[in-house]
């Protein structure tokens, strides 16, 4: 988790974070925080297990095609492996697509990203946009 490691510039601007998620904490244990202590972590992961957060924010689920009929999914996922990424399994429903938003101080949208297949921003770029939100 890419966020986590550069929480103190997240905590010099002054900014909060709540990941959410959809799978059961148990689930969550085993694939995406394998390694971590959840109690550890600097920001809130939020449980939404009938997605209406997912709705809200207008995030979709993606078409099979898209995902596994991608080559540019398998080049990300090669890179990440020679860079020495460790791949860990998926959730419950791989095709979900999630989102990066910000939401500024006055309750206005900072920023808004719906994920399209894996192309999650990078981090230096939600900072960006993080301090822009904040002034």
């Amino acid at each position: 988790m890419k966020v986590r490691q550069r929480w103190e510039r997240w905590e010099a601007l002054g900014a909060a974070a709540v990941f959410v998620v959809f799978d059961a904490p148990e689930l969550l244990q085993r694939t995406m925080f394998d390694d971590i202590e959840v109690a550890s972590l600097p920001f809130a992961v939020a449980v939404d297990r009938e997605r209406v957060s997912y709705g809200a924010w207008g995030l979709r689920r993606a078409r099979h095609r898209d995902i596994w009929l991608d080559p540019n999914v398998y080049r990300t996922y090669w890179r990440l492996l020679r860079a020495g990424d460790r791949l860990l399994p998926g959730g419950s429903d791989v095709l979900q697509l999630g989102g990066d938003f910000l939401v500024d101080a006055r309750g206005s949208i900072a920023y808004a990203r719906p994920q399209e297949r894996d192309d999650r921003p990078a981090v230096g770029e939600l900072l960006a946009a993080a301090k822009r939100a904040a002034g």
